[in-house]
């Protein structure tokens, strides 16, 4: 059934809303309504839309006050590695002639200054980055697409010291061109090179615990032991790729560059060392500023004589990345040029990713800029 009705064009809808519900009804449930929604705006709304810009008044106020030191460790630590990647015959202070244990160790001349003066500009962006994740910690994020580019530089800055995936792969590749395999089942899937990589990776693991050495002395294995360990790689490599086992006589002209690659030199700073390295280089702030600040190098320096043992860990982890490191030539068996490449470009990385973030307010200054772009550009091509 069809009603139609005929409302006068002049009469209002408050007037068609009376016609319904009669006049005190509706004038009252209208009045409650812009009552209720008065107090949701102000009790609620207005409240929420307060937090919303003390959350970020903070977390600005956070920014402006970590991203300036950052900004200086990173451009210092940047200046250091543009010279030892890229400026011939300055990073002598890295080589075996003054390796930590050598008689030039880490003694008083100007190249043990050098060499410890480089990790603690790496140890200083660590302890940076830690104060800033602890500061954090105690605020919550109002917008995190604002520090989105910055955070991911980090990460990518994380990444370089932690991860050596990729030279497992490189182990596996160089160990099937050796021993000529490529024959057989092809390396094509990239999770295939990568599992076997862990398992031969593992097989290295099993020989240095089961003679008690640490990876760092795995050259002063016995002749037997180190023979047994390329054995035991190629079995693990040919089991997994279904082919037949490497001869007794193949075995016996390959192993010694066999063994080369796979005790390639490696020094990865995980992440969990570097949060405790990162908390071994702050300290609780007296100012009223900020919660956190990072030691300078005179105390940093310190940790030689008068360290903790974690004081120490954390310096022997951080020299294991350069010291007796040879950049004059392109080592086939020293996986650390290359960690240090992938560091260089993180570190740019961070001073741009702070310099966009910041716009025409950016603290960072142009040759800085201009030193994180050429480095860049280098590694890139």
């Amino acid at each position: 059934m069809l009603f139609i009705f005929s409302v006068d064009p002049s009469q209002s809808q408050a007037g068609l809303s009376q016609w319904i519900t009669g006049p005190e009804i509706g004038t009252a449930a209208i009045t409650a309504l812009f009552t209720l929604a008065a107090i949701l705006f102000k009790d609620y709304l207005l409240k929420r839309i307060d937090e919303v810009r003390s959350d970020r008044k903070s977390e600005a106020a956070i920014y402006r006050l970590y991203s300036n030191p950052l900004v200086t460790s990173t451009v210092s630590l940047l200046h250091r590695l543009n010279e030892i990647l890229f400026v011939e015959h300055r990073p002598v202070y890295l080589t075996k002639e003054h390796q930590v244990g050598s008689k030039q160790g880490l003694g008083r001349s100007y190249v043990s200054y050098k060499k410890f003066s480089t990790i603690y500009r790496l140890a200083a962006v660590l302890g940076w980055i830690r104060a800033c994740r602890r500061e954090f910690s105690y605020l919550r994020i109002a917008d995190p697409e604002s520090t989105q580019l910055v955070d991911d530089a980090i990460v990518s800055f994380e990444k370089a010291l932690a991860d050596g995936g990729w030279v497992e792969q490189e182990r596996v590749h160089r160990l099937y061109e050796l021993w000529q395999l490529d024959n057989s089942k092809p390396l094509v899937e990239t999770e295939d090179i990568e599992h076997l990589g862990t398992k031969v990776n593992n097989v290295f693991w099993e020989i240095l615990e089961a003679t008690n050495m640490e990876k760092k002395d795995s050259s002063s294995l016995e002749r037997e032991i180190k023979i047994r360990l390329c054995r035991m790689t190629a079995d693990c490599i040919t089991s997994y790729l279904k082919t037949n086992p490497i001869t007794d006589a193949a075995l016996d002209r390959t192993w010694e560059e066999a063994l080369n690659i796979i005790t390639m030199r490696e020094a990865w700073i995980y992440r969990d060392w570097q949060s405790a390295i990162g908390d071994v280089m702050t300290r609780r702030s007296q100012a009223d500023e900020r919660h956190f600040e990072v030691i300078g190098y005179g105390e940093f320096e310190l940790f030689l004589t008068n360290g903790t043992e974690a004081e120490k860990l954390a310096i022997e982890r951080l020299l294991s990345i350069v010291d007796g490191l040879d950049l004059s030539i392109e080592d086939r068996f020293d996986c650390r040029p290359r960690q240090l490449r992938s560091v260089a470009k993180s570190t740019a990385e961070i001073i741009l990713a702070i310099h966009r973030t910041q716009g025409k307010r950016s603290i960072v200054p142009q040759y800085s800029v201009d030193l994180a772009s050429e480095v860049i550009r280098k590694l890139d091509q």
